[in-house]
């Protein structure tokens, strides 16, 4: 049994039993207020009213009126005590009897057709009476035995009116479950069909096409469902696009070392070239750029699995921005960049990998010396900030364009490649310190220096 049937199932139940219930309480109500309206208006209930009016206009008042009532003819039948007494008649009630009531209009019993005069009436079983007026004022009420009238035989006019009323009911209670039916199963098929989309659409990824997304119908949970599936579904394409981009990317990188250490090699083996320090040096260099990258994506294969081992100890990061800057200096001034620091005397106490932030700073300052070209600046800065210290790396140099901002830190990004791979740069040293941040409960972004240039920056919280 398929969804859709199961939740029409579901309706169908629901339906009957409220259609049924609503039925037989109909019925039942109908029967009881009929038999109350035949036993409140036969002949010998409007006889006994007449006499009731004429003997409190006589009187003006309700005094004596059960010593007087019990030798009126009809009012003393006996039906409580399980004897049949005078005054059965058969208009509406085939030939049952009945007893009564009378009531003043304070709700006190005045006359009791078995004779017992104790009690107060409740205003919703005199709103069921029948009123007795007097020059247009009501001066009480006759009641009937309600449960006495629960008994009554009803005449053969009557018993057909309620046969009537009970096919009317059936037959309100048959169309009235169709009619909710066709509701209920279009109701059904508006929320099974999103989910079959979702279905078919999860089954086409699951396929290996990716472009697949379900349609969006309405703004309900199920359509926020399908949102939500959508916005996966576009979250999967999206990291199979880079992890694409990402293994052309490494197969790239990988490709020039090789060759190059390849040619060297081949040519060593061949005799081209004399194993001489100068002829292996460059061999060399490539086994250092593999080892760098190699090293460089264990990293970030680490930050990925949410395995990137630090260990925070409480820092001076001034102190390591220092130290940082200064074992830079030299590489940078041999290119014609000149080093400013700019750190503030007392810095607040962080809780950081030592390693992992000197590792940070190496690869912004490294990008610097790589890209850079002579005669520009480079100042560090570094304040408190946020509760926190940030750490501000800012040139003047070309810079980037806009569009490139939110692109330095991914993974293999170049503005320049040709450049970067000819410098040995593998283009992950921003996205390993982006993840290092992370990893700390900080921060780091990009953004244009005022007067042209690029600034890096990253915050660390105290």
């Amino acid at each position: 049994m398929n969804l859709y049937q199961k939740e029409l199932l579901g309706f169908a139940l629901v339906i009957l039993i409220a259609v049924v219930t609503v039925a037989v309480m109909v019925g039942q109500r109908t029967m009881a207020e009929f038999q109350h309206y035949t036993v409140l208006y036969t002949n010998r209930a409007q006889n006994l009213a007449e006499t009731l009016v004429t003997y409190y206009a006589e009187h003006g008042s309700w005094d004596a009126v059960q010593t007087v009532l019990a030798t009126t003819p009809g009012w003393r039948v006996g039906r409580r005590s399980g004897q049949n007494g005078i005054g059965g008649e058969s208009v509406g009630a085939g030939n049952s009897a009945w007893d009564y009531r009378v009531v003043d209009v304070q709700g006190r019993i005045v006359a009791d057709s078995q004779g017992i005069l104790q009690g107060q009436i409740s205003q919703t079983e005199i709103a069921r009476g029948l009123p007795l007026t007097l020059e247009g004022n009501v001066i009480g009420y006759l009641l009937p035995d309600t449960q006495g009238a629960r008994g009554i035989e009803l005449d053969a006019p009557a018993t057909q009116f309620l046969d009537r009323v009970q096919h009317a009911l059936v037959w309100g209670g048959l169309i009235a479950f169709l009619a909710a039916m066709l509701v209920a199963g279009l109701f059904t098929r508006s929320i099974v069909a999103p989910i079959h989309d979702l279905t078919g659409a999860a089954r086409t990824i699951a396929g290996g096409d990716l472009d697949a997304r379900a349609q969006i119908r309405g703004h309900d949970e199920i359509a926020h469902l399908a949102e939500t599936f959508n916005g996966m579904a576009t979250s999967l394409q999206q990291a199979e696009q880079a992890r694409q981009a990402q293994t052309a990317d490494i197969a790239h990188e990988l490709r020039n070392p090789l060759a190059i250490l390849q040619g060297t090699l081949e040519a060593l083996a061949d005799g081209i070239y004399d194993p001489t320090q100068e002829n292996i040096q460059p061999a060399l260099d490539q086994v250092r750029t593999l080892n760098r990258l190699v090293e460089d994506l264990r990293t970030l294969a680490l930050a990925d699995a949410g395995q990137l081992q630090l260990d925070p100890q409480p820092l001076e990061i001034g102190g390591l921005v220092r130290r940082v800057g200064e074992a830079h200096r030299e590489r940078l001034a041999e290119k014609g960049i000149a080093l400013h620091l700019e750190i503030a005397a007392k810095l607040p106490i962080v809780s950081a990998d030592y390693d992992r932030i000197t590792q940070v700073l190496n690869n912004i300052l490294g990008n610097a010396a790589r890209y850079l070209p002579g005669g520009t600046e480079v100042h560090i800065r570094g304040k408190a900030e946020n509760g926190g210290v940030a750490i501000t790396v800012a040139d003047n140099g070309p810079g980037v364009q806009d569009a490139a901002l939110p692109h330095l830190f991914d993974r293999f990004w170049r503005a320049d490649p040709s450049r970067s791979r000819a410098t040995g740069g593998s283009g992950l040293g921003l996205a390993i310190a982006r993840h290092i941040l992370q990893a700390h409960r900080g921060r780091i972004w990009a953004e244009k220096t005022p007067g042209g240039g690029l600034t890096v920056k990253f915050w660390l919280p105290s």
